[in-house]
């Protein structure tokens, strides 16, 4: 018997051992994103292959564009994957735009091009949408909301239509 109990410390170790380190997701089984899908450089240097003025950014962005990733100034080593999943902006013509929170329409707000003095472009939103402000800069099928540069977030959106 004192055998046993001698030994049952060492047991639960190993048993909370083998727990911890089984229920820890990393990896490719991981859902969460660590690094955007493309890196900030790569955007800018995609961006600046093109002369872009206040209409062809607003022609650029008309259309479907569903979130993707975040990642914020204060806490970069923490972008993700989850916090607006399901989020569709839907840019119109007539200089209106939707939220879309699975498949619903949870907001609209008119919006602008605006050019910044250091020669790139931002949205005007009225009401605000917590994910579109930012230097807007394009790459492909992608555009990004850049704010980390004024201690902000950094919002991904991809091409829906």
């Amino acid at each position: 018997m004192k055998n046993i109990k001698s030994k049952t410390p060492f047991i639960r170790l190993f048993f909370f051992l083998f727990l911890f380190l089984f229920s820890c997701k990393t990896g490719k089984n991981s859902t969460a994103k660590t690094e955007p899908p493309v890196t900030l450089g790569n955007m800018l240097a995609c961006y600046q292959t093109t002369t872009w003025d206040s209409l062809s950014i607003h022609t650029r962005l008309a259309g479907k564009w569903e979130w993707e990733y975040i990642r914020c100034y204060w806490n970069p080593e923490n972008g993700n994957y989850k916090d607006f999943l399901g989020l569709i902006i839907e840019f119109k013509q007539d200089n209106t735009l939707n939220v879309i929170k699975n498949g619903q329409t949870t907001q609209t707000s008119k919006w602008e091009v605006v050019k910044l003095n250091d020669g790139f472009f931002s949205l005007y939103t009225t009401p605000l949408v917590l994910q579109l402000p930012g230097k807007i800069l394009f790459c492909n099928n992608r555009v990004l909301f850049f704010d980390s540069y004024v201690d902000g977030c950094d919002n991904y959106f991809k091409r829906k239509e």
